[in-house]
């Protein structure tokens, strides 16, 4: 089984430090998104827009019930803040040690025009780290700013999301993303294939993927793999390279979509992901894992969306 998440993970150049605060959005109402306590934590976090200076503030607050690690029995953790599309201001938190109920009470702050703060997509994520300064995703969680009030501020509570593979009503699949700067090279590798739902209600199928390269919305190139013949859980580990210059990386996307061949010579979609700067969640952790790790592939399970 490959993790979801690359261990030896190396947290970006240039990540800003947040600023501490000993209280974080205390005159706040409280929002509970989600009440039920998941089994990998929740986290806790403000949210405040200040329209007079433009100034998306989020504040880091707190998480609980965060998974020990195993064999130590403790937990060093921290949090890292996304705003996209267009990756605004990485930054994250310090690191909280010893603790699966971590208190970070820090905050940070975007420039954001009021027109286009409908448009952002918060993305949390808590990190593990060790001694050996390897670097785990626990979990994250998500929440697009256009769906909620930020006017007064907000205290929120959300499940953190397991990273580790998961079902999908129509099946996973794993690749990996790497991209070498110096050749200006992205490279796809087509892992496996698993629980697809073939058509007819059938066990197994013939199958291959196609992988589109989009520029602003609109397909560049498109490669596909070979045809794997009457198998349930496909094995591809192919591999397939697209030049894509640094300047425009921000600008593309990865469509990566599972196709059945049938008998009659026609094709049918099995499902399908989206990878890129521009979405969230899955989708956007696992592209900038790869921008954070260049030159090595960063291999994740993903759902497939029909």
């Amino acid at each position: 089984m490959c993790p979801s998440t690359v261990s030896d993970y190396e947290p970006a150049a240039g990540l800003q430090r947040a600023m501490s605060c000993d209280s974080v959005a205390s005159d706040s109402s409280i929002l509970d998104v989600e009440p039920d306590a998941p089994k990998i934590g929740q986290l806790e976090f403000g949210l405040e827009y200040d329209r007079e200076v433009s100034e998306f503030i989020v504040s880091v607050i707190q998480a609980r019930d965060l998974e020990a690690n195993e064999v130590t029995g403790s937990l060093d953790s921290y949090v890292k803040v996304l705003l996209s599309p267009h990756r605004d201001g990485k930054v994250q938190t310090k690191v909280q040690r010893d603790t699966t109920n971590p208190i970070y009470h820090e905050r940070f702050l975007f420039t954001v025009e009021p027109d286009e703060l409908p448009l952002k997509t918060l993305l949390l994520q808590v990190y593990s780290s060790d001694k050996y300064a390897r670097h785990k995703l626990l979990g994250e969680a998500d929440l697009k700013v256009g769906d909620i009030e930020v006017r007064h501020p907000l205290r929120i509570w959300m499940n953190l999301r397991d990273m580790d593979e998961r079902p999908s009503d129509y099946g996973n699949m794993m690749f990996s993303l790497s991209y070498l700067p110096t050749a200006e090279r992205l490279t796809v590798v087509l892992v496996k294939v698993r629980n697809a739902k073939w058509t007819y209600g059938k066990e197994m199928g013939d199958c291959f993927v196609k992988v589109y390269l989009l520029q602003n919305g609109k397909k560049v190139i498109k490669k596909k793999t070979s045809t794997k013949r009457g198998e349930k859980n496909p094995i591809f580990n192919e591999a397939m390279i697209f030049s894509v210059p640094a300047p425009v990386l921000q600008t593309v996307q990865l469509r990566i979509r599972v196709m059945e061949q049938l008998p009659n010579g026609e094709v049918s979609s099995l499902g399908h992901v989206i990878v890129g700067s521009q979405l969230s969640g899955t989708e956007l952790t696992h592209w900038n894992q790869m921008m954070s790790s260049l030159r090595k592939p960063v291999a994740m399970w993903h759902s497939l969306r029909k």
